[in-house]
């Protein structure tokens, strides 16, 4: 029998963007991404297999955005602190160029430390309303892009002073133009050191902005509503979360690392994702409330017949495929290999046999998604700890929105 020999000048093509991506485990990208945000919300155990099945997927700057996002969107307001701590654990995880226990832990220690933390839905849900509804705050005033005048700060003491947060987030996150942000900010931040309005934290949120250098779209605008809602939830009498940290030991991360097959032992490729899959996709219901990518595409035919295909554009797929020369066939969804030797070798070491596989194991990926939750609902469920009360209306109406 021959040997697949790597082509060093081989490149596989990655032009196309496909309607959905396979994880590491064949879950579908963007719904691990929201079922680990549902799940830190509930603060359920599996939140850490979820963030670590993205991380391990290779998509780890995208897990480091949208845990930054969830914590703006839920967790800043009620601790602050927590900012530098985030900032300082980001920057040990890139000095350590190589994936070690030490560099990849940290994610572990992100994740749970946000677990033990207080939370609301004030910014999440000021940015669903402005994003989703028509948000009326007088648009003409703030027409001029050049300067503020009295008339602008003006209609911002009314907003401040009687604590109007839907109208300061529609203005933050889609009015303000952008070379007014810092004006606005500074205008913030002078409020809420006047003695007057009861001073609250001192807090160098342009300073915070700047630590930032791997954003995601719109973040700045996040941050600095997220900044005034904290100030606003530190005049009430409302519980902040504590300095506390988890400390993560070497031992509790090999339930997270990525199984292979050992045909020594005859544990081949097919039982990796009975043993892998460790949780469903939807196990409490909420994935219906978000716009996904499955609605555009027949499930089921993805996984059983060309799973390979939707697995290739995640980079833990495309560098296994990569190393014995497979390249993407858009036409027919498929993988090509250069020889029968690469084909062999590829599937001896990662043939998971979708079609084979017990339903139990192949719905904890593919389950049919059902119409249980409304957002008003998610709303009663963690509105504790929140000063923002939305109208009912906005919620009854919020529908499938897009994180």
């Amino acid at each position: 029998m021959g040997q697949c020999k790597n082509v060093s000048s081989h490149i596989m093509p990655i032009n196309e963007s496909p309607k959905i991506i396979f994880t590491r485990y064949l879950y579908v990208k963007d719904e691990v991404m929201l079922t680990l945000i549902m799940s830190i919300l509930g603060k359920h155990e599996s939140s850490v297999f979820w963030a670590y099945e993205l991380y391990y997927s290779g998509f780890e700057n995208e897990l480091f955005n949208l845990l930054w996002k969830i914590y703006f969107d839920f967790y800043y307001t009620l601790n602050p602190s927590f900012y530098d701590y985030f900032i300082k654990k980001q920057k040990e995880w890139s000095k350590i160029r190589e994936s070690t226990i030490e560099r990849d832990k940290i994610i572990n220690m992100i994740v749970s430390d946000l677990l033990i933390r207080p939370h609301n839905l004030d910014v999440f849900l000021l940015r669903q309303i402005s994003q989703n509804f028509e948000v009326d705050i007088q648009t003409t005033i703030f027409n001029d892009c050049q300067r503020f005048d009295f008339i602008h700060l003006s209609k911002f003491d009314d907003w401040f002073n009687s604590k109007n947060y839907q109208n300061i987030a529609e203005f933050v996150l889609n009015k303000c133009c952008e070379n007014q942000l810092d004006e606005f900010l500074e205008y913030a931040t002078s409020y809420f050191k006047n003695p007057t309005n009861k001073p609250t934290k001192d807090y160098n949120v342009k300073e915070k902005i700047n630590k930032r250098k791997n954003t995601y779209p719109g973040e700045k605008r996040h941050i600095i509503l997220a900044y005034i809602m904290m100030q606003f939830t530190c005049i009430e009498p409302v519980k902040m979360g504590k300095k506390l940290y988890v400390i993560v030991e070497e031992s509790e991360m090999k339930q997270f690392e990525t199984i292979y097959s050992d045909y020594d032992s005859s544990f081949y490729p097919y039982k990796i994702l009975p043993k892998a899959c460790l949780y469903s996709i939807d196990e409490e219901n909420y994935l219906t409330l978000f716009k996904l990518k499955r609605e555009a595409i027949d499930l089921k035919t993805a996984y059983f017949n060309h799973w390979e295909y939707y697995a290739s554009f995640s980079p833990v797929w495309r560098d296994r495929i990569k190393k014995y020369n497979g390249t993407i066939n858009h036409e027919e969804k498929k993988i090509d290999f250069s020889d029968d030797d690469c084909f062999d070798e590829f599937y001896d070491a990662y043939n998971y046999e979708t079609d084979e596989q017990k339903k139990e194991t192949s719905n904890k990926s593919i389950q049919n998604l059902t119409n249980q939750r409304k957002w008003s609902q998610v709303y009663e469920q963690y509105k504790k700890n929140g000063i923002f009360k939305p109208e009912p209306e906005f919620l009854e109406e919020l529908d499938k929105i897009e994180y």
